[in-house]
């Protein structure tokens, strides 16, 4: 079902984080849940979990359950997935009662602007033998997708939503956003710095800016050629994404650099 998705995270890596900041018997949200990675993870690990997620199919995707390779369905726990916009998330979850939040979302209409072709040479400007990567598409045609909206109207969407996920919290929790930078070529853009702006949005709305994990995807990216030998403009396939760590702190406590 993850292929299905076409742009989920490994469940491997929902494991390692949920492991990292939560606990049996803990609760997990995912805001953007996609096919269930993050609830099934947590629900193997024996966490209670919640995703909203508006696409039909996803959700049917997510309904045919745990896969047996993925682990163990601990059926002594709940989860939970809601059709919905992440931005009604407060009419399911009350608030201060989430545990540990994992997330990827939408890279803004990232998806929306992929040409299908554009991975089809090498960075010397060889055509690839036997082409099979199949691209990512977009999520959904909902005007409440996230990936449906300008660059400003997304970042102003994802304010509300950090806001949102701030209630929602317990103190102390932990938040793990999955994303990645991306160039818009097509507006001229060589480089959109997605993951600075995602901080500084969460950052306003009173979350803490508490870790940065690089995870390395170069062997699962080719390197390519954007751009033409007469432009002289050329580009690396973006080969990473950030894991972004946020904290919604303790009142009264204290740091070692305080």
């Amino acid at each position: 079902k993850r292929k299905k998705h076409g742009a989920a995270f490994p469940i491997i890596l929902a494991k390692h984080f949920i492991n990292i900041y939560s606990k049996t018997g803990d609760t997990i949200l995912d805001p953007f849940a996609g096919v269930g990675t993050t609830l099934d993870a947590a629900n193997i690990l024996k966490r209670h979990s919640i995703g909203i997620e508006l696409n039909d199919t996803f959700i049917e995707l997510f309904n045919q359950g745990i896969d047996p390779k993925d682990g163990i369905n601990a059926n002594d726990f709940r989860r939970i997935m809601v059709q919905d916009s992440a931005l009604n998330l407060n009419k399911h979850i009350p608030d201060n009662s989430i545990d540990f939040i994992l997330t990827s979302p939408p890279y803004s209409n990232l998806l929306n602007k992929i040409r299908e072709n554009f991975a089809d040479k090498d960075y010397k400007g060889n055509p690839y033998k036997n082409q099979s990567r199949k691209l990512a598409k977009p999520y959904s045609k909902h005007d409440e997708d996230f990936g449906n909206v300008s660059y400003e109207d997304y970042l102003n969407k994802m304010k509300e939503l950090f806001l949102l996920l701030y209630k929602a919290s317990k103190e102390g929790t932990y938040n793990a956003w999955v994303v990645r930078d991306y160039r818009d070529i097509e507006n001229n853009i060589p480089y959109v710095n997605l993951h600075v702006d995602i901080i500084n949005v969460a950052r306003q709305t009173g979350w803490v800016m508490w870790d940065f994990v690089i995870w390395d995807q170069s062997n699962q990216r080719k390197l390519v050629r954007l751009g033409g030998n007469k432009s002289r403009r050329f580009y690396f396939n973006i080969g990473h994404s950030l894991i972004l760590i946020f904290r919604k702190n303790i009142k009264g406590e204290k740091f070692w650099w305080n």
